[in-house]
């Protein structure tokens, strides 16, 4: 029975492999620009930097919104795919474009109308002014940040990844180099700063959605789709649809990083120490965390694709292999990150306070690592089987009534400062990865025994 065995789980793992690996160099590329703007923007001074941070926090908050939405395109293209519904793909891949029209505008306007809200929260006049410079120079390319992942969650949907990788590759280079120019006022141009970051920010989207849509217009793969049927009308029942399954993502990412967010602040009030340790932290923890996600996206993918092909039980099957292969990957990580603290630290900064700080929260997110990756996957697979309100309403309370609750008790409560905030973190994802495993185990169950 293993040996029969063995050739399904081989055939998962090569395809879990083939479709995840692109994702994973997307993800450390996607990284490489907001190393790559931290260290230019750095180099100004304190407070440009913390523009930076402020600006790029409220960002991110905004764009993952908008990003959960157009990620239920995703598992609707892979159901279309495996059912062999290719005109639907192109249908539905028009759709996502128009909702991306509408999010932009969304987006757009919070992105211009955030210095009330600054104000508002006590942040200095001097940073406020440089972050809504930086917001209001980025509001230009967020048409093209999200009409590029309406093409990339297609083409994640259908298992085509390496060109998703290629355009964001090319991307990190033109970013580097734009921002180099306009932050530092190069080629005789005028110094821009943190709003010259905004700008080449701005411009490398729409050149990542122009590269992107020339190779899908282009390339002879796509013409099965039917993408270019002339951009009909938008189909509201298909945009509900897509807003239905996306909605929950979007809150869900918002939950998390609003969770990440809050404890950054927690980790603020118990002096700089603390938080340049919790930073360093953060920031190789994200890194090592982009092995898993790329794989969590692959197993999302395959396994839609499979429920679109009528095959519920290679769907579990599936799930199954990549949520263990992400907690094989994030645990060889873990003990890595565990046995390495010191250096890890180190490698950040040389102020012995800090590295001392920073060890000990390195050891506790070894285990943060582990629930995170696996969580990933569970998720992923969850998305594939296009269950997405259920989810969303468990990371929710794990998060925030799990994770925020302790971390507050223990960090500041019992007094354990940076590390019992961190164990909040690492106890909310490792909860988060065993019963959004058990929640795959039930829908995917469902799915086997088909209609009541």
């Amino acid at each position: 029975m293993v040996s029969a065995r063995f050739p399904e789980l081989r055939r998962d793992l090569r395809a879990l492999f083939l479709v995840g690996w692109p994702l994973i160099l997307n993800n450390l590329f996607s990284m490489g620009v907001n190393v790559a703007d931290t260290l230019m923007i750095g180099r100004l001074g304190a407070t440009p930097l913390a523009a930076l941070a402020v600006g790029s926090g409220l960002w991110i908050g905004i764009f993952l919104g908008g990003l959960g939405i157009l990620m239920a395109l995703g598992p609707t293209v892979s159901h279309h795919y495996g059912a062999q519904r290719m005109m639907e793909i192109g249908h539905d891949t028009r759709q996502a474009l128009w909702l991306a029209s509408g999010i932009s505008v969304l987006a757009i306007l919070s992105m211009r109308n955030v210095s009330p809200l600054l104000s508002l929260i006590g942040i200095a006049p001097e940073i406020r002014e440089l972050a809504v410079d930086y917001l209001h120079a980025l509001s230009w390319g967020v048409p093209g940040a999200y009409f590029y992942h309406a093409l990339r969650q297609m083409n994640e949907g259908v298992g085509r990844t390496v060109p998703i990788m290629v355009v964001t590759g090319l991307t990190l280079l033109i970013n580097v180099g734009l921002s180099f120019v306009l932050v530092f006022g190069k080629l005789g141009l005028v110094p821009l700063g943190v709003q010259g970051c905004g700008l080449g920010t701005a411009i490398s989207f729409w050149c990542m959605f122009l590269m992107i849509l020339l190779h899908v217009r282009r390339h002879p793969y796509y013409e099965r789709f039917d993408l270019w049927r002339g951009m009909a009308r938008p189909d509201r029942r298909a945009i509900v649809h897509l807003l239905a399954l996306g909605w929950p993502i979007g809150l869900s990412l918002l939950l998390q990083a609003g969770l990440f967010t809050t404890l950054a602040l927690l980790m603020g009030r118990l002096g700089a120490d603390y938080a340049a340790a919790h930073q360093i932290t953060l920031n190789y923890a994200g890194l090592v965390f982009m092995v898993p996600l790329g794989l969590a996206f692959a197993t999302a993918v395959l396994v839609g694709q499979a429920i679109g092909r009528g095959a519920p039980r290679e769907a579990r099957r599936t799930g199954f292999v990549g949520v263990g292969l992400c907690f094989s990957i994030a645990g060889t990580i873990a003990i890595a990150t565990f046995a390495s603290a010191p250096r890890i630290a180190g490698l950040y900064t040389r102020d012995p306070a800090v590295v001392a700080l920073a060890t000990s929260l390195l050891a506790i997110s070894a285990f943060l690592q582990l629930g995170d990756g696996t969580q990933s996957a569970a998720a992923g697979a969850l998305r594939g089987l296009k269950d997405t309100r259920v989810p969303m309403l468990i990371n929710g309370a794990i998060y925030w009534g799990v994770g925020f609750l302790t971390a507050w008790a223990l960090g500041l409560g019992l007094g354990w400062g940076g590390r019992g905030i961190w164990i909040g973190l690492a106890l909310a994802l490792c909860t988060a990865a065993v019963v959004l495993g058990l929640r795959f185990r039930y829908i995917v169950g469902r799915h086997i025994a088909g209609p009541a």
